[in-house]
This record gives structure tokens, C-alpha cells and sequence, in this order.
């Protein structure tokens, strides 16, 4: 079961850790699959640029393991730091925290200090504990020594970028699960003429969906991709 929050977070549906594309991730993603299954009690700590794909991980992580039958609390921090950090009272008590962009609360005292205690409780009772951030904990401007410390406690990971060939296999796998069909030069295309962050591209590929339903087209041929983004362009 998922923790109920004050803001309604949920798992996208297409989120899972089975069609992360791990290009030079892959003893990170196995990791994640043995903690999503209860068979690793290991702190994490990852890092990684924006949209390089921590969200998707994290967010995979939870998902499998609720098919599993354990507790996941997804913490995305980016859209939580506005609330009260009380709303990690009683966190501990779920089997995976999963806090995403730890960057976002960083110089925030309250949201420090309950990070840390939240950290401190969880620990105690054995519970899997897995942080992203864009930087690693030593380069996190935190303003509480202990948390900084807290963080460091665990194994470390920093996301390694997709090559070319990792980032077509990406948008073709992501295109598979939308009933879409993507050629690898349709692809290509795609990787020469756009901004090539994972999460740009996945953004991209939402709005040729959108128009592929619309049309009831089911290829993306380049044709189509081209009309498609040129208005916007495709960033």
C-alpha cells in the first residue's frame, strides 16, 4: 500500500523499474529490484542531473514493490516543501521511503530536521530508506551536519547517462508501451535534432502520443514527428 499524503501523489502507471533503460545502471537497478522484493535492507543515496531518471527509479522501486505486497511512501520533495514537513510524522512505519530531490528542502530547517529524525526512526526498525538528489550529500548545501552524515551512511550511486544507443532503445521501448511504433530512424532523428535528456525526450514523445491518438495514426513516421514538433519545437 502507498501512504496516503496531505498532496496526492501518484505513481504513473507506466512507471516501473522493468523498462528503466540501465545502459551502465545495471548493478543499481538490480539493487532496486532486490529492495522492492525485501531482499536487501541497504540505504541508498542516489545521484544524478535532472532528468536523467532518479524520479523514475524511485518511482519504480515503489510501484514493484507494492506488487509485492509491501508499504512504499514516495516522497517528491519538489512538490511537498511547500507543506509542512509534519507530514512525514508516522513515515517510519512504512516497509520503503523513497525521498526524491533531497536538493529542494536543502537550507530549510524544519524540513532538515525532519528528514534527519524521519532518517533516525526508519533506521532503527530496519526500513529501506533510498534518497535522490542532483548532487551527492557532501556537495548538498544542507544547513544540519547530521542529516549531511545521515545521508553518507549508505551506499552511493550516481546515475551514469544513456549513450546513443541506450537513448533509442529508451524512446522505442517507451513508444512499445503507448501501442506506438517508433523506427530506430525516426529515433535517431529525434536524438540529432532535439534535446536529448531522457526526460525531454519522454516529454516529446507524450505530445506525439497525444497526436497519434487524436489521428488514430499507430506509426510515428518521420513525416508525422516532423509536423508534430515543429510547432512548438521540440526543445
Amino acid at each position: 500500500m502507498s501512504r496516503q499524503l496531505p498532496l496526492a501523489v501518484a505513481l504513473p502507471l507506466r512507471i516501473t523499474l522493468d523498462d528503466f533503460i540501465p545502459g551502465e545502471n545495471r548493478q543499481l537497478l538490480a539493487l532496486l529490484k532486490q529492495i522492492a522484493a525485501g531482499k536487501s535492507g541497504e540505504t541508498l543515496f542516489i545521484s544524478g542531473a535532472s532528468g536523467s531518471g532518479k524520479s523514475h527509479l524511485l518511482m519504480g522501486l515503489c510501484s514493484q514493490a507494492e506488487q509485492q505486497g509491501r508499504s512504499c511512501a514516495y516522497l517528491p520533495l519538489e512538490q511537498l516543501r511547500s507543506l509542512s514537513p509534519e507530514l512525514l510524522t508516522g513515515m517510519e512505519e512504512m516497509d520503503i521511503i523513497a525521498v526524491d530531490d533531497v536538493q529542494h528542502i536543502a537550507t530549510d530547517p524544519g524540513w532538515e530536521e525532519a528528514l534527519f529524525v524521519l532518517f533516525n526512526l526508519a533506521h532503527e526498525q530496519c526500513k529501506n530508506l533510498i534518497f535522490s538528489a542532483d548532487q551527492g550529500p557532501a556537495q548538498l548545501p544542507l544547513a544540519l551536519p547530521d542529516l549531511r552524515s545521515r545521508l553518507s551512511w549508505g551506499s552511493a550511486y550516481q546515475l551514469q547517462a544513456l549513450d546513443q544507443d541506450g537513448l533509442v532503445e529508451l524512446l522505442q521501448t517507451q513508444a512499445q508501451n503507448r501501442g506506438l511504433l517508433l523506427k530506430p530512424k525516426v529515433a535517431q532523428w529525434l536524438l540529432t535534432h532535439c534535446n536529448r535528456s531522457p526526460r525531454n525526450l519522454l516529454n516529446l514523445l507524450e505530445r506525439l502520443d497525444q497526436a497519434a491518438l487524436a489521428q488514430k495514426r499507430h506509426q510515428l513516421t518521420l513525416p508525422f514527428v516532423q509536423s508534430c514538433l515543429q510547432h512548438p519545437p521540440c526543445g
